[in-house]
């Protein structure tokens, strides 16, 4: 017997929350069962490893390159052309809408819609034009999943009810905390012991709001000068977050370090973890931080099931920058140790994939069942 085809569709398999989840389980699952191919705009970061996994990468330019006439177009002809796949699964959120059409009428069996974020700030057209496509998710999509209730009913409207939350998992040992690690990549980075670092991992991105967090070491430092800032991440909008600190003369209080593969070690050398995104379907690196055990600030628009350990503090981003920084300054610097908690609550990413295994498996036993 064959193995089971699973199409992941999305923008990229570039450094990010949902890409890492994505390489996460198929590092994972069965692949002497299971192949995992995926559908792409552009190269990224996984693409050599995909590869070494066994997996095939198609590429094709995004809606917003080519429009939506001929993204239309060309995704019905990768659909004719590639009758392999009878289970597609699109990490995309409103653009699921157009593919799960087009995978319906190419008679994909199995139309799998994941939902990764709770909002979208969008106004006219373009929040009319979202929200046809949202209910083309819930016509067409045979089954969805999505990172939070919050998540699930954002973009699944009615359907959410039906919809599987499928827990971000990590492999949660590599996120536990190490001194040594810590000790070693600080004198590394040329960061003090006595050093007081704000660490950010996320895709450089409007959403995730990095430019608050240049405000907010500002201020920090106007009360402190051992305070340091580190990004971990990249995205388009890197060279707006090098101009404000190059504007705000913090070169020697921000680090920015890119991607990185071995993001697990960089947690150790935090101290706090600042997560103030606009909007969030989860925050995979939330649960990442707890692992390690640091006290976590969110913004109020993360959903409050990323607070696993009721370590995090929410703030609103209505605060002022006043409010967030004491609220750091009277916080314990202190790490805790609750990964039980997390194991306990279904996050290590064994368990999590082990429940997607069997879905592929029934999905694909059922498509043959009614073929026969």
């Amino acid at each position: 017997m064959g193995k089971v085809k699973i199409l992941h569709i999305l923008r990229e398999m570039e450094l990010g929350g949902i890409q890492s989840l994505i390489m996460n389980i198929y590092k994972n699952i069965d692949r002497e069962k299971i192949q995992f191919d995926f559908l792409v705009n552009s190269k990224g970061f996984y693409d050599e490893e995909i590869t070494k996994l066994g997996g095939k990468l198609y590429y094709m330019p995004h809606i917003n390159q080519v429009g939506p006439y001929q993204y239309s177009k060309k995704l019905k002809k990768f659909f004719k052309e590639h009758r392999e796949y009878k289970i597609i699964h699109t990490h995309f959120s409103h653009l699921s809408g157009l593919i799960v059409k087009i995978a319906h009428k190419s008679q994909v069996p199995i139309i799998i819609a994941h939902g990764h974020t709770n909002s979208v700030h969008d106004k006219g057209i373009r929040k009319i034009y979202k929200n046809y496509l949202k209910k083309n998710i819930s016509k067409y999509a045979t089954d969805f999943f999505a990172c939070s209730k919050e998540a699930a009913e954002y973009l699944f409207d009615n359907k959410s009810k039906y919809a599987i939350i499928l827990k971000n998992g990590i492999e949660i040992e590599k996120f536990k905390f190490n001194n040594e690690i810590r000790k070693k990549i600080r004198k590394k980075l040329g960061i003090d012991y006595n050093c007081i670092v704000i660490g950010n991992v996320g895709r450089m991105d409007r959403v995730k709001n990095q430019i608050f967090l240049i405000k907010l070491i500002k201020e920090l430092l106007k009360q402190n000068s051992d305070y340091k800032l580190i990004l971990i991440g990249d995205g388009p909008l890197k060279k707006e977050i090098e101009y404000e600190i190059d504007k705000n003369n913090l070169k020697s209080n921000i680090l920015l370090l890119g991607g990185q593969k071995d993001v697990e070690k960089y947690y150790n050398i935090m101290d706090y973890f600042v997560f103030p995104s606009l909007y969030e379907g989860f925050g995979i690196s939330l649960i990442e931080a707890q692992v390690n055990g640091l006290r976590c600030f969110a913004s109020s628009n993360v959903p409050k099931e990323a607070n696993i350990t009721n370590e995090i503090k929410y703030i609103s981003l209505s605060k002022s920058l006043d409010y967030w920084v004491n609220a750091i300054l009277n916080s314990p610097k202190k790490r805790y140790e609750k990964s039980k908690k997390i194991i306990d609550s279904g996050y290590d990413i064994k368990n999590v994939t082990k429940y997607l295994e069997k879905f592929y498996l029934e999905k694909s036993n059922n498509i043959k069942g009614e073929n026969k």
